[in-house]
């Protein structure tokens, strides 16, 4: 039991790493965004849950019907967007050996050409009852649409 949450730990420090995006001149400044001031973005519609579809840690920015579609589940962001109106950020755990494990968006802000995507990951406590199945634990939101061309997440 002691590992699990060990392990957990280890892979959100390893995937906020690899997520941090570059900027296009090969250095890695996802913090200022070049400069330019941060914007709320506002959250509309929210769901937690977990999908197989979102098997790898990762973050996404969906902004056409194609893209989400890719991903292969409809059950991601259940009764559909209005992509023409609305974007939808994702943020995904991967594949957890458990059930207890979590994570939400708490905030978004646009700074420059990049969403900056604040959230917290949870696992579940060593002494936890949980689930003994695999899981795929993934938060979504809806935005409205942005011209963003890069996400950055900040996952706690």
């Amino acid at each position: 039991m002691h590992n699990r949450k060990t392990n957990f730990f280890l892979i959100a420090a390893l995937a906020s790493t690899a997520l941090i995006g570059c900027k296009s001149d090969g250095g890695s400044d996802a913090s200022t965004g070049g400069g330019e001031l941060a914007k709320p973005v506002m959250i509309g519609e929210r769901v937690n849950g977990s999908s197989a579809a979102l098997k790898t840690i990762g973050t996404y920015h969906i902004e056409t019907e194609a893209q989400y579609d890719a991903l292969g589940d409809a059950d991601i962001f259940p009764g559909g967007l209005d992509f023409g109106e609305y974007d939808l950020v994702i943020v995904a755990l991967g594949e957890q050996p458990t059930g207890g494990y979590a994570v939400n968006i708490e905030s978004i802000q646009l700074v420059g050409g990049e969403l900056a995507v604040t959230g917290k990951a949870s696992a579940p406590g060593e002494d936890d009852v949980v689930t003994q199945a695999l899981t795929y634990p993934y938060s979504a939101v809806s935005i409205p649409n942005t011209e963003a061309d890069e996400v950055v997440p900040y996952i706690d």
